[in-house]
């Protein structure tokens, strides 16, 4: 089912994460989105005062962790994921790990990061708690997640066009696993304060290929090519009649201590 395997490790590790190239076909989708929120740049912000260490976990490609190390070049920063494809490309002091069962000391992490990357844990609470185990005394956590609906309309159509020819179930966004929404519950079970940071914005798409690449870098682009041309037909032709694709985009933060 699209996305509800996006918690495996094999997955994740060849497919998906292997090289930053479908991460870097989501993040494309951002070149349409009004206003624009710079999501890295208000991480760094945020932990600007934090001490070190600094854990990124599931740091991808190393955008936030990069940052940071700009900003406080004298605060160590260390770049965790399970890909070793990734880790490549961040760049060292690295480590291999799952988010659930970190090699990393209890009360050890001045600031803990995870951005966009709970919704892969098998059990994302197990992962909340192992992040708040490694958190220093008076350190932080930032979390970042996307609300229940974000992009909800690029889904829609694609599912609506799987019930059609296909007659099986909707496909499910692998954020459910740990949206916003919910995602705030859980870190309030695992910290003493959570404060909710909302990024609004609209992704305004004057063509489908955009939507395209993005519904295939989470695994739309390996069903029947009649699906994906007829998913392309109906954008294409909302785009006709609106003039854009619109999409509600819902991001936040959860800045937990």
């Amino acid at each position: 089912m699209l996305f509800d395997d996006l918690s495996d490790r094999t997955v994740l590790t060849t497919r998906e994460y292997a090289t930053p190239d479908r991460l870097n076909a989501r993040i494309a989708l951002y070149e349409y989105q009004d206003p624009r929120h710079d999501l890295v740049g208000s991480a760094v912000r945020l932990l600007h005062q934090a001490p070190g260490p600094v854990l990124d976990v599931g740091c991808g490609p190393g955008h936030y962790r990069a940052a940071l190390r700009a900003d406080r070049p004298d605060r160590a920063t260390i770049a965790c994921d399970l890909s070793m494809g990734m880790l490549v490309v961040a760049g060292a002091p690295a480590l291999v790990a799952d988010a659930a069962a970190l090699p990393v000391r209890e009360a050890s992490c001045g600031a803990v990061l995870a951005m966009h990357m709970l919704y892969h844990v098998p059990d994302p609470e197990a992962g909340v708690a192992e992040l708040a185990r490694v958190r220093a005394p008076g350190g932080t956590v930032l979390l970042a997640t996307n609300g229940a609906r974000d992009k909800r309309r690029a889904r829609d159509v694609h599912n609506e066009v799987v019930r059609e020819l296909t007659g099986g179930p909707a496909r499910r966004d692998v954020s459910r696993r740990f949206n916003l929404e919910d995602g705030e519950r859980v870190a309030r079970r695992h910290f003493r304060t959570v404060e909710r940071i909302d990024f609004h914005s609209t992704i305004a798409v004057p063509r489908p290929e955009p939507v395209m690449r993005w519904l295939g870098s989470m695994g739309a682009g390996d069903v029947a090519p009649a699906i994906l041309d007829e998913v392309r037909a109906r954008i294409a032709a909302i785009i006709a009649h609106e003039g854009t694709f619109r999409l509600d985009a819902h991001a936040g933060f959860l800045l937990c201590r």
